[in-house]
């Protein structure tokens, strides 16, 4: 359950990324808009997989 915490946690970045591009770069060509969608999608993929990774990490750290 806490992987779809993190997914989402990593979606709410990738979407302030891309609407705060959106609003800097709307007067600007196509391919500006482009580059700030995929950099927010990255951004948001690495923030989950940074997130999953380090809760995996801490289960394998408690002692059982």
């Amino acid at each position: 359950m806490k992987g779809i915490r993190y997914a989402n946690i990593g979606f709410i970045v990738a979407t302030v990324i891309t609407v705060a591009g959106v609003l800097v770069f709307k007067d600007r060509s196509e391919s500006a808009m482009q580059a700030v969608a995929m950099i927010g999608f990255f951004v948001g993929l690495a923030v989950y997989i940074v997130l999953d990774e380090r809760a995996e990490r801490r289960e394998k750290r408690r002692p059982q």
